[in-house]
């Protein structure tokens, strides 16, 4: 009976039924001023628009592909293969900048890091093989490409970061 009774003043209670509520005549509302009204009223700082920071030329073509490729999984897997394909060759481009930018004792800095770097990713690509690639259904296949991609992308993208710094006064 107790259980009864702490349930049936919960029900109550949550209904907004507790206790009795006085009638009141509703107030009357006055119209919002629409956005245009209230800014000429009243002086409003603008945010300045940040422009979206354009896409790489490897990025445009992927969206591309993915486009033609539709839905399927194999064909946007595909796409970023293709995708981490170009940024490689993107790395490469980058280290041949940087070579002819530097004097050899400082390139011999980035050279090392390169060869460490293809360390990591010979063993990135190895466990995203075992766990992402290996696993039942096409979308992995996806999922595994998109992340090399990615990993690539990352070095490519800090590389052509080390120009632009080794270009700024």
């Amino acid at each position: 009976m107790k259980k009864l009774m702490v349930l049936l003043s919960l029900i109550l209670i949550s209904s907004g039924c507790t206790k009795v509520q006085e009638t009141q005549p509703p107030a009357v509302e006055q119209p919002s001023p629409s956005c245009e009204e209230y800014c000429k009223e009243h002086a409003v700082a603008k945010e300045p628009e940040i422009p979206e920071p354009a896409k790489h030329p490897i990025d445009i073509e992927e969206e591309k592909c993915i486009k033609i490729a539709d839905t399927s999984d194999i064909g946007m897997g595909n796409c970023s293969l293709k995708a981490t394909e170009d940024w490689f060759k993107e790395i490469d481009k980058n280290l041949m900048t940087l070579k002819q930018m530097l004097p050899a004792e400082k390139y011999e800095k980035i050279a090392e890091s390169q060869k460490n770097w293809e360390n990591y990713i010979k063993s990135e690509f190895d466990i995203n093989e075992n766990i992402i690639y290996n696993k039942s259904g096409t979308i992995y296949y996806t999922m595994s490409a998109g992340q090399k991609r990615e990993t690539v992308k990352e070095r490519a993208l800090q590389l052509q970061h080390y120009i632009y710094e080794l270009n700024e006064p």
